[in-house]
């Protein structure tokens, strides 16, 4: 079989990494969440939902990490697309409002500050789900 694609549902890395895709547009946020997942995780980090929708297209993940209030395109948007296009992808939502309309379309939905194991487990959780296909609980 060959490498891992897009449209398959096994994305997980042959080293068994967990690809992430980190959706966030305040600039020092995004690079602090980044340093801290690095540690456990193959990031690659963008500034916008419409960056990240092009990023997703391009480049297979197993997790996607977002904020919802983003240019160009919502968190929830994002999420919508992106299970439209590969439900086995993971979404964690992180937000710092209560309720979210569109949330349904995340696989976890975290608060404002976040909490890094909480967020950390969150994307070991999806990220072996999305390899086992979408198989298994979260």
């Amino acid at each position: 079989m060959g490498p891992p694609t897009l449209r398959g549902f096994r994305c997980v890395s042959d080293t068994g990494q967990i690809h992430l895709l980190l959706v966030e547009d305040d600039a020092d946020s995004r690079e602090l969440l980044a340093e801290l997942l690095s540690m456990d995780f193959d990031v690659h980090a963008v500034a916008d939902g419409q960056e990240a929708l092009e990023a997703f297209e391009r480049e297979p993940v197993d997790v996607i990490v977002t904020d919802e209030t983003l240019p160009r395109l919502r968190g929830t948007e994002l999420a919508r697309a992106v299970k439209s296009r590969a439900p086995h992808v993971g979404v964690v939502l992180v937000s710092g409002y209560g309720r979210v309309p569109g949330s349904e379309y995340c696989d976890a939905v975290l608060g404002k500050p976040v909490d890094v194991d909480a967020l950390t487990a969150a994307v070991r959780s999806l990220g072996h789900r999305a390899a086992a296909g979408g198989l298994a609980a979260p």
